[in-house]
């Protein structure tokens, strides 16, 4: 059976299938914008949402990075978040820092995509399928 996990602070929830491993997430603290500063002309997130690490439960000290099927990242959006893509002329994205700069998930890749809200001027959620991570 999958396992949810919830931060619902932030509007994000992970599901992980089954894997050979019990996995489990932690909240990392956040940094800042300041210093995750985007490349010229690359992606750079208009706010940051949360930082979590997967680990083993077995071995809690642990940070995943591989697993055997992807696991599933929902992300919330805003009313707010949508305008000022619109407002900026671009579309809604999602990122992760990957240590050195700011990479945008792609449906290609991740399979990013939106699901709207049922009233779609309330927001919804960005969803992306994770296989390797970092």
């Amino acid at each position: 059976m999958p396992k949810k996990i919830d931060f619902d602070t932030e509007g994000v929830t992970i599901t992980i299938p089954d894997q050979k491993r019990k996995i489990n997430a932690r909240k990392l603290g956040l940094g800042s914008m300041e210093s995750m500063p985007a490349k010229q002309g690359g992606f750079q997130p208009a706010r940051l949402v949360v930082n979590f690490e997967l680990y083993d439960e077995d071995q809690p000290d642990s940070n995943l990075v591989e697993f055997e099927q992807p696991f599933e990242l929902k992300v919330r959006y805003t009313k707010a978040d949508r305008q000022r893509a619109e407002g900026s002329g671009g579309a809604l994205a999602l990122g992760f820092w990957d240590g050195s700069t700011w990479v945008r998930f792609t449906p290609e890749k991740h399979g990013f995509r939106l699901l709207p809200d049922a009233d779609p001027e309330k927001g919804g959620f960005g969803v992306v399928s994770i296989l390797r991570w970092g």
